[in-house]
């Protein structure tokens, strides 16, 4: 089937194409909110864990809203792995489903729906989504584990198949999913709300073919990838030639062994930009590899932040981006490796990568964020139903400080951005008792500018014995996020859990086990490091940070 536009791009005026675009990216946010809205879980309706986007007939990614960095350029790849896998068998009404890392997916939970778009009887692009679940099978609830050595200990794999055929829903691949899963409503309705977001972009794009033609919405389509590729080389232009680069460390490898570094170099030469990743350590035994989505996720993610904050994100952008990445490392490891936890190291990715571009660009340097990003999975019940309840909760930490302001408090930094659940919501859900949510003074580096504060949160378990995963970076206080232009470095995170007899021991590796009722997990967040030397701070800033209690408390006398 032809998908070739009868319109180049050029010929479209500069009036319909900014309408046209505008709208497409508009279609992909009304998408969200279709998804947000109609969503069962809370990590997809309170937590927004979940993207949603637009793609060329041949699956390039053209408009995408701003939900979370960590799938910006990333569900492309599943769109292609789609078309190649199903080619010509590709109906109208059709929805896919893929979750398969190694074939263009994330990690498991993130499940990808997508539907092709027909207009007149063509394939003339297609609309997706991609949403965190809170179970897909495997050994945990959760379906995470850092302990865990391959993919398929890590839940069901889907690879790109039919969800919906001819645009009635495929009952064998729900019945399969039903008894492979803990929580079976929650997932199949989430999927259900995903595939109506995927309808609402159907609808929406038909709507502006009709108004402005088809041709028009395909030279559109193609135009805009090219103008982020030409706003992305007329930045890096700007920039000087030259090279840097950065390493990190994880605080191991999943499986409490040593820690694991991941290495970029960065280079420019007139308009291109060259990332190197081959320095990084070999894939790992344990889940913290990073499939290849993923880590083209986060060139894509540093690239936009630094270099073109303020155009939209399509696959353009890597146009202007050479990147180095031999297969085998941690950053694009050789299946069936797994991944479940591979947004840890997303997150020390997206601060390297930062680090090595200001290493070239010292102007552009930051102080870094938390990278923390502590997760807790609960295999537990619902206190109103008694059903099986999976709870997935994300706790962020402070921001970096910059040349010019403080950091942000308590946020999911870099390339997420999902919020902490609501103790209402998790103790409406699960029995489990959040007993402190609150910033934490003194977990941020102190500068001429502060890093933003890291977050304090307890969990109680309640009602029964619960198995739970909880995991999280830079407990080594090695790895801690450091400062910029002379600033402090920040706190590292610290996990402890609290027995029912009021014992308490730190335990800083990334564990897998069942807690007694009673039990609390307490967990202190990283703060962001600070920017240039703290003596230079504003007097009356100082001032505000003492009145409002930032600050790390005074010991106390012996």
């Amino acid at each position: 089937m032809s998908t070739a536009a009868n319109i180049s791009p050029d010929q479209i005026d500069a009036v319909t194409f900014e309408v046209v675009a505008a709208a497409l990216t508009s279609v992909a946010e009304e998408m969200g909110l279709v998804l947000k809205r109609s969503s069962y879980s809370p990590i997809i309706r309170d937590m927004d864990d979940f993207s949603c986007a637009l793609f060329t007939a041949d699956g390039d990614l053209v408009a995408q809203a701003d939900y979370i960095p960590a799938q910006l350029g990333a569900m492309s790849l599943v769109v292609k792995a789609i078309i190649e896998r199903w080619g010509d068998e590709i109906r109208d009404g059709d929805a896919f489903m893929c979750n398969h890392p190694y074939m263009g997916a994330m990690h498991l939970p993130d499940v990808n729906v997508v539907t092709p778009i027909f207009i007149a009887g063509r394939l003339a692009g297609w609309s997706g989504t991609a949403a965190h679940h809170i179970d897909v099978g495997g050994v945990n609830p959760g379906s995470e584990g850092p302990e865990l050595q391959d993919l398929f200990g890590e839940g069901v794999v889907l690879p790109p198949i039919r969800l919906d055929i001819a645009g009635v829903e495929n009952r064998d691949i729900v019945d399969l999913l039903t008894e492979n899963i803990r929580d079976p409503l929650s997932t199949i309705s989430d999927l259900r709300a995903q595939r109506a977001a995927c309808r609402l972009g159907y609808r929406r794009v038909n709507d502006l073919a009709a108004q402005y033609g088809n041709d028009v919405v395909d030279a559109v389509m193609q135009r805009t990838l090219d103008v982020v590729e030409t706003a992305v080389r007329q930045s890096l232009s700007q920039l000087p030639d030259g090279s840097g680069e950065a390493e990190g460390f994880l605080d191991d490898d999943g499986r409490t062994g040593p820690p694991t570094r991941v290495h970029v170099r960065a280079s420019k030469t007139g308009d291109t930009l060259t990332i190197d990743i081959s320095g990084s350590d070999a894939q790992v035994g344990g889940a913290m590899n990073v499939p290849w989505a993923s880590a083209r996720a986060g060139i894509v993610y540093a690239v936009r932040s630094l270099v073109a904050p303020d155009i939209g994100a399509n696959d353009g952008l890597l146009r202007a981006v050479d990147i180095i990445a031999p297969p085998g490392t941690v950053l694009t490891p050789l299946p069936p490796a797994a991944v479940s936890i591979r947004h840890n190291t997303c997150q020390r990715f997206a601060d390297t990568l930062i680090r090595a571009m200001t290493d070239m660009w010292p102007d552009l340097a930051v102080a870094s964020s938390s990278v923390s990003f502590f997760c807790m999975n609960i295999g537990s019940t619902s206190p109103t139903t008694g059903r099986p309840a999976v709870m997935a909760d994300v706790v962020g930490g402070g921001t970096g400080a910059t040349a010019d302001s403080d950091g942000i408090d308590g946020v999911d930094t870099y390339m997420s951005n999902v919020g902490v659940m609501p103790a209402e919501v998790v103790e409406t859900n699960y029995r489990v008792r959040i007993l402190r949510n609150e910033f934490m003074p003194g977990s941020q580096g102190l500068g001429q500018f502060n890093g933003g504060m890291g977050i304090r949160r307890e969990y109680q378990i309640l009602g029964h014995d619960q198995r739970a995963t909880f995991y999280g970076e830079q407990t080594n206080g090695d790895f801690a996020p450091c400062g910029a232009a002379g600033g402090h470095n920040a706190q590292p995170t610290t996990v402890t859990i609290i027995s029912p007899d009021g014992s308490q021991r730190v335990v800083n590796d990334k564990t897998s086990t069942t807690l007694a009722v009673g039990t609390i997990v307490r967990v202190e967040t990283a703060g962001g490091g600070g920017f240039g030397p703290a003596e230079q701070r504003d007097p009356r800033q100082a001032e505000r940070d003492r009145r409002e209690g930032r600050l790390a408390p005074a010991p106390e006398a012996s």
